[in-house]
């Protein structure tokens, strides 16, 4: 399973294009070789329309390109069209995203009024029992009907006026049918999503992207890879985009830190179409995080360099051949052998010791009390 051409060369996924609104009027291209888009999230209440506009005017001044609103039930939704007039009224152009998580219905009154709609597959047509249930095969086409029964409804809609789906898992919202075959795993959260998606695709709908979500920057990491290597496995015409994000990454060094774990990791990978840092401070602080961390990304120029420089080389076609190929299992946990050593009287490392932190003398002396 192959989630990026090489751990050792950046390159960029090949993702097709998707619309996002009239890109000739405020809107976004994603995909392809258009750059990574950076959003971010409303605050307020959304029934507070004054607040809202005021908020999302905000974030467009510091170069937000999308706008999630959260839209928990259909008076919520409905009121997305004041929001989006009064935006527009002000020449403010910029899509807005709707997050729903619980209500089908909510669902089908935001797609009248906003570009994306946002929808969580472990929360949209599944309830939460915390049941434990063994599924015979039958059983579970029996669920995936009824979840398309409620699903294509919002796809075909969609798909008429012409919007954008957010498929959003969530690590910690699956449903209890995923949880029973799949566990609380990155592979449930990445089936999960796919059960969505096929249900777009037949419906004849490709404008939609993905997102695997998790506080955890490790497990956000391993849900990311094994997505991009299962879409690898369902075929060419299966490179949808990406949205990439740490839920509840926190504030200050630690809400930045891990995002730099989990949302940098997987853009040296070449992944990630859009992202959003989120953080639990003002929300224009969330772009400039995005902007520093999209700096970080190598240039394919850089790694055309390093191309020519290897292929002058000596050795390489063992370089680029070891390049082509991943070189350990990206999906599991092996900690690399190495002979345990000692490095003074008593203090041993490698082997099965645990790791060593190495510190300054004036570090020690601070903290050993």
């Amino acid at each position: 399973m192959r989630y990026c051409e090489s751990p050792f060369f950046y390159k960029r996924r090949k993702t097709r294009e998707i619309v996002i609104g009239d890109p000739m009027n405020g809107g976004v291209i994603i995909g392809g070789d258009h750059p990574v888009v950076m959003q971010s999230m409303l605050t307020c209440d959304t029934m507070d329309t004054a607040e809202s506009v005021k908020q999302t005017l905000e974030l467009v001044a510091v170069g937000c390109q999308l706008v999630r609103i959260t839209a928990p039930t259909v008076k919520d939704a409905a009121n997305l069209q004041n929001i989006v007039a009064e935006l527009r009224k002000q020449g403010c152009l910029v899509p807005i995203v709707a997050d729903i998580h619980f209500k089908p219905e909510a669902a089908m009154e935001a797609v009248k009024w906003v570009e994306v709609v946002r929808v969580n597959p472990g929360n949209y047509a599944d309830s939460k029992k915390f049941a434990t249930k063994e599924y015979t095969d039958a059983q579970y086409a029996a669920e995936l009907k009824r979840i398309e029964e409620k699903f294509a409804p919002l796809v075909i809609e969609a798909k008429k006026l012409k919007r954008c789906i957010r498929i959003g898992t969530n690590h910690g919202s699956l449903s209890d049918r995923i949880m029973n075959r799949f566990g609380d795993t990155p592979l449930g959260m990445v089936e999960s999503a796919l059960e969505f998606a096929h249900i777009a695709r037949r419906n004849d709908f490709h404008n939609f992207k993905f997102s695997m979500k998790s506080s955890n920057p490790k497990v956000m990491i391993e849900c990311y890879r094994l997505l991009v290597a299962r879409l690898e496995q369902e075929g060419p015409d299966w490179n949808y985009p990406i949205h990439l994000g740490v839920t509840e990454a926190g504030e200050g060094e630690d809400g930045r830190i891990k995002s730099a774990i989990g949302i940098g990791s997987l853009l040296c990978d070449g992944l990630g179409d859009t992202i959003r840092v989120s953080l639990t401070e003002d929300s224009p602080r969330e772009i400039e995080v995005c902007r520093d961390l999209l700096a970080q990304i190598p240039t394919l120029t850089v790694a055309a360099d390093v191309r020519r420089l290897i292929s002058t080389s000596g050795n390489s076609q063992s370089l680029l051949t070891s390049a082509a190929t991943c070189p350990f299992d990206p999906f599991h946990f092996s900690r690399r052998e190495t002979p345990e050593i000692e490095l003074a009287d008593g203090v041993k490392c490698g082997g099965e010791q645990l790791i060593r932190v190495v510190v300054t003398k004036a570090t020690w002396d601070k903290v050993a009390p």
